[in-house]
């Protein structure tokens, strides 16, 4: 099977899940934030940024650096035998790393000047570390079988929906609510501790401190990287929760909760796209040939996501989250702006870290998050959740000029023709919507937000995906092909 048919077969695998995952993920923070209300919905979103940081520091690079490891020694005989024993050193080192940060964790939870029960939300919450240590992901990822990934994300999203509406009816269910996400995820990471039994063989506890070492040496400038891109993606919900009302997280989570899911159609072209670009490094002529076709996939469906997240960012909050919400329509925007550059983040950046240059990726990364660190401290107190937004897009277009600098003498492009036909495509989207919304404000406004969304929408796919092919963005043969090749 061709690079390509083995792309397009992983996209399809994790477009199913994420598929499934958005629509539990958007039901199940819709329902969430309702029945909780924007202040305890702004404890639990302040309470899973927190453990976004502390989750970093389970993994600690250690994926991303199997992923690359087990990807690149696919040819060999004994790849499966290798495959298996890093991930038991993986494994093994994640969970002793989750036991010792839980433990740090609960310390600073009970430090907090915070109501007690805002202290036991974020402590039920410190459940996921364990299932996040336990996730085996990365392994299935390098080896290109995403329906195993995809089946446990499926799982666990429809899952926690589920618990969900059965179990948080009110503000009084924040505590059960934090207990079902992190469940769910250590639930679903067992079950595929017993799938891998039967691909791999029994997993097996391997300590070994010279082993250990090694990985970490490799695998740190990756967990500062990373790290540093948390930041960008937690650090404005953390210092809002510290620096304004519970309301005003719960206004700004929502927002967020719409950004990363809009990011997260990006984050499913990217898994798909890693594997095969760890196995072009060292050779210049493969690497370009797949970064121009990642770059062109990547660029298309986040011209798509980023203006339909702009355009619609009041109906989309009506929508989902209900008119308590509507307060947060600009920081919203200014987001969606940010994601824009997030995606051009993923083209860029994420490459750099199966070539071997995520030395200069985490330079670039910390800076970013130091200066968005700076910002918020400056502009929160100032400018509320907008001024969070504007930190976050600021930092991240920083970061990305930086990037942008690695990766260009890395491959020597910057894909600045696909980037130009993507802005087209999202300018011409985003001028229907708004068309459509002023021509037809008589009607919608007697409507539920729901009838302007799905009108909205359709519209700006059909713009889109018109002038889309009209530029050269999306090729229809070569789309053919590959779809008829992987049925």
């Amino acid at each position: 099977m061709s690079a390509g048919h083995r792309i397009f077969r992983n996209i399809r695998a994790l477009a199913a899940a994420k598929a499934a995952t958005m629509a539990s993920g958007l039901v199940t923070a819709a329902w969430t934030a309702r029945v909780l209300g924007p202040d305890s919905f702004g404890v639990l979103g302040f309470g899973t940024s927190l453990m976004a940081y502390a989750a970093l520091f389970v993994n600690m690079g250690l994926s991303t650096y199997a992923i690359r490891e087990i990807a690149r020694d696919r040819d060999r005989n004994d790849h499966r035998d290798r495959a298996a024993e890093l991930s038991e050193h993986v494994l093994t080192l994640r969970t002793v790393l989750a036991l010792v940060v839980g433990a740090i964790y609960a310390v600073f939870i009970l430090s907090l000047d915070k109501p007690m029960e805002v202290k036991a939300v974020l402590l039920v919450q410190a459940v996921q570390l364990l299932g996040n240590a336990l996730v085996l992901d990365f392994v299935y990822q390098a080896t290109e079988k995403m329906g195993v990934i995809a089946t446990r994300e499926i799982g666990t999203s429809i899952g926690s929906m589920l618990l969900v509406f059965l179990l948080v009816r009110g503000p009084e269910d924040a505590i059960t609510a934090a207990a079902i996400t992190g469940g769910s995820i250590t639930v679903n990471a067992l079950i595929m501790i017993g799938r891998f039994r039967r691909d791999f063989g029994t997993l097996r506890p391997r300590i070994d401190l010279k082993v250990w070492r090694e990985i970490l040496t490799a695998a740190t400038p990756m967990a500062v990287g990373v790290f540093a891109w948390a930041i960008f993606t937690h650090l404005d919900v953390v210092m809002l929760g510290f620096l304004a009302p519970h309301t005003e997280v719960g206004w700004y989570s929502a927002a967020v909760k719409i950004q990363t899911l809009a990011n997260l159609v990006g984050n499913i072209v990217m898994n798909a796209f890693l594997p095969q670009l760890a196995a072009s490094y060292g050779e210049i002529g493969p690497m370009r040939d797949r970064m121009r076709a990642y770059a062109g996939v990547m660029l298309a469906v986040g011209g798509l996501v980023v203006a339909g997240g702009f355009a619609l960012a009041p109906v989309i909050l009506g929508t989902l989250f209900g008119d308590a919400y509507a307060p947060a329509t600009l920081a919203l925007r200014l987001l969606m702006l940010a994601s824009a550059v997030v995606y051009a983040n993923m083209i860029l950046g994420n490459p750099l870290l199966v070539w071997h240059r995520q030395t200069g990726y985490m330079i670039a990364m910390l800076s970013g998050g130091a200066l968005n660190a700076l910002l918020n401290i400056w502009w929160i107190p100032r400018y509320g959740i907008e001024g969070a937004a504007m930190a976050t897009f600021t930092a991240e277009l920083a970061a990305t000029v930086a990037i942008a600098w690695i990766h260009r003498r890395a491959v020597g492009e910057l894909y600045v023709g696909i980037t130009a036909r993507a802005m087209l495509c999202a300018g011409a989207a985003i001028g229907t919507a708004f068309a459509l919304a002023h021509v037809g404000a008589p009607f919608f406004d007697r409507m539920p937000a729901l009838v302007h969304f799905a009108a909205g929408s359709a519209a700006m796919v059909v713009v889109y995906a018109l002038v889309a092919v009209l530029t050269g963005l999306v090729r229809p043969k070569r789309l053919r092909r590959l779809t008829r090749a992987t049925a």
